[in-house]
Parts: structure tokens; C-alpha cells; sequence
């Protein structure tokens, strides 16, 4: 089917997620989701989670595995969605999560629920797409001033986020460049 890594924490931890083979889907390596969860640290406890750019769903089944309420998961490709079916139904994860198949741009330009407490965004490296789901987000229902965004790029990519987010951290990681966006709090300076 695909090739397999390993969930590092929480109560799948050991447990194996599968993802496609070739560049469909590019999951971020253990030291990178640690290094994550890490800073995200037991913030993610009962927290709904949106991971858009999915793939095999690496980073929102570790969010789940770490005591995340609800994961939406969304992702274009085909492969992926059947990946995240399989991993999901796999890992008994079914009634925590949703699986939506749709370009993530267009998915956040039509959210009509309410905020995520946590969004990850994990698109191809060098696809401008980051950037793209940022300006879609200004405005929009889906984010608030407690919404946590994590995005992964490529070190060399340029990410100039909408005047109501901002950049509060970042962590290099051989290619990989982590962002840690947040909206400012209402009645605070930034």
C-alpha cells in the first residue's frame, strides 16, 4: 500500500501510519512532530484540530494520539483521502475525526462552522500555498485569537502572513522551515 512511520507519543504511540509512496505525500519527519508537539505541549488536550494539505494524515493522527478532540483532515489527492480512510479506520480513530476531500484553499474560503483551537498546514514545499491558506484565513470564521497555525515550508520559501496574523516562532530543520502563527489577542498590542 505505502510505506509506514511510527506515531511518537501519546496512546498510539508505536503504532504505525501508512502513507503513499512518491511525492504525493511528504510527511514531516519524528524529529519535526516531536519538536512540534513539544511546543504545542498538553495544550492539545480536547482541542479541535484542522489538517489541511493532510496526506496520510502524519500530524493530525499525532494531535489525536496526544489527546486531541477532533480532527477534521482535508487533502485534494484521491490517494491521500483512501490513506487517511485506511489509517483512521486502522487506528479505531473514526469517531474522532472527519475526512474531506477538497483543494484546501477553496475548503477555508467555505468553512462556515466556528474556529479550530489548532490548524496545521503542510502543503508541497515551494508551492505558494502557504501563503495562499493565510490570506484565505484573514477573516474568515475558522480562525480566532486562540487558534494556534503551525506551517511547514521550505527554508528558502517566503511567508508573508496577512496584517491580522503573526509570526511568533519558527524552528529550522534541515529543509524544513516550522511557523508558529498566531492572531493578536483583542485589546493587545503586537
Amino acid at each position: 500500500m505505502g510505506w509506514a512511520m511510527r506515531i511518537i507519543g501519546g496512546k498510539l504511540r508505536g503504532r504505525e501510519v501508512e502513507a503513499p509512496r512518491g511525492l504525493l505525500s511528504r510527511p514531516p519527519l519524528s524529529i519535526i512532530r516531536e519538536a512540534v508537539f513539544d511546543i504545542i505541549g498538553e495544550a492539545i488536550e480536547g482541542k479541535t484540530v484542522l489538517d489541511l494539505f493532510a496526506g496520510s494524515g502524519s500530524l493530525g493522527i499525532e494531535a489525536l494520539s496526544r489527546g486531541a478532540g477532533q480532527v477534521h483532515f482535508v487533502d485534494s489527492a484521491r490517494r491521500c483521502i483512501e490513506m487517511l480512510e485506511h489509517n483512521t479506520r486502522n487506528l479505531d480513530l473514526g469517531d474522532h475525526s472527519r475526512i474531506t476531500r477538497q483543494d484546501a484553499v477553496e475548503f477555508v474560503r467555505t468553512w462556515k462552522g466556528g474556529a479550530f483551537d489548532l490548524v496545521f498546514i503542510d502543503p508541497p514545499f515551494l508551492s505558494g500555498k502557504v501563503g495562499e491558506v493565510l490570506s484565505a484565513l484573514a477573516g474568515t470564521t475558522l480562525v480566532s485569537d486562540r487558534t494556534l497555525i503551525v506551517a511547514r515550508v521550505h527554508w528558502r520559501e517566503q511567508v508573508s502572513p496577512p496584517q491580522d496574523l503573526h509570526i511568533t516562532r519558527k524552528r529550522k530543520f534541515g529543509d524544513s522551515l516550522v511557523l508558529f502563527i498566531r492572531r493578536p489577542r483583542q485589546g493587545t498590542c503586537q
